[in-house]
């Protein structure tokens, strides 16, 4: 068989972590990887396989990992034309608050630019994937890895990337149903009083706090989100129960995983991830529950035989 000429793997991220919302997000283990190939026709060939194989746009528009593999070409000069073949398998479900998109986004940049005749800035290629995700949360946590913070300013994207804490777990209900992202904004309202607005401030000022300084005391208040959660969990029946359940059963912080309708639950001990695990599967709801880690490492891109790494 032929090798391919790059790989890319690429980690599935949690975004919003409550009360962190459209900034923070953390990766997890379940993964997407990619291979390019030289194709036998001219063009670009995609071939995905897996529960969250990569679809097609929106309203029937290119696939999100395609327009990718081309703005990665075209950031990285890459000369025009020529046959590749991009072979795909992810773990990563769609449409499950999951970053699956985010990961194809960063897959196809990635892919896209190891065949230019420049290597783009890093903050070049987050302000990409950021323009194809339509926000920069998931993406930075599946470039870079840990926990980060992603703040979008007229000057570009803020970020920094936090180790988690090696005691904390993440326990998460992956909902057999799915969302859809622009559905779930559809929920929220245009504008919020002044009290919650305050007091979602201060909570996202709390998780920062938590993640920074590895206190899982922190996480319930930090986690309690005022300006998505309220809005989203009466479309996504059993998730406030789900919620409700992980703290009953130990968890430090629980909240939808991005727009859901999955959960995760960050727990501080073996013994507390296991309980919340047990009761998610227990909860009755169509989906199933699965302790991951969090990911550390971010994509990583081998092409050419060298091994390269993003940088934060």
């Amino acid at each position: 068989m032929p090798r391919p000429i790059a790989s890319v793997e690429v980690p599935s991220s949690s975004a919003n972590l409550g009360s962190g919302f459209d900034c923070f997000a953390a990766a997890l283990s379940l993964k997407l990887r990619a291979e390019l190939y030289e194709g036998d026709e001219p063009g670009i060939l995609l071939n995905a396989h897996g529960e969250g194989a990569p679809r097609p746009g929106e309203s029937g528009g290119e696939n999100l990992l395609l327009a990718a593999f081309r703005d990665g070409m075209r950031l990285a000069a890459a000369t025009g034309g020529g046959a590749w073949r991009l072979e795909v398998s992810s773990m990563i479900p769609a449409a499950r608050g999951l970053g699956s998109s985010a990961a194809a986004i960063v897959a196809g940049l990635l892919l896209g630019a190891s065949l230019g005749r420049r290597s783009p800035e890093a903050d070049e290629l987050l302000a990409a994937a950021a323009r194809l995700e339509g926000h920069a949360d998931n993406v930075a946590a599946a470039f870079y890895g840990g926990i980060t913070l992603a703040v979008s300013t007229e000057q570009g994207v803020v970020l920094r990337r936090f180790r988690p804490p090696e005691s904390w777990i993440p326990v998460l209900f992956v909902a057999q149903g799915e969302s859809r992202t622009h559905e779930m904004r559809a929920a929220l309202p245009a504008t919020v009083s002044h009290v919650d607005a305050a007091a979602a401030a201060g909570r996202a000022a709390l998780l920062a706090t938590a993640v920074i300084s590895g206190d899982a005391t922190l996480l319930r208040d930090a986690m309690d989100d005022r300006l998505h959660q309220p809005y989203r969990l009466p479309l996504l029946p059993g998730t406030e129960e789900l919620i409700a359940s992980a703290y009953a059963h130990g968890a430090a912080g629980a909240a939808l995983s991005g727009a859901g309708p999955s959960v995760i639950a960050v727990c501080d001990s073996p013994a507390s991830a296991h309980a919340v695990e047990k009761s998610f599967n227990a909860a009755g709801i169509r989906g199933m529950a699965t302790r991951l880690r969090f990911d550390i490492l971010g994509a990583r891109l081998s092409a050419d035989e060298r091994s390269v790494e993003t940088d934060s």
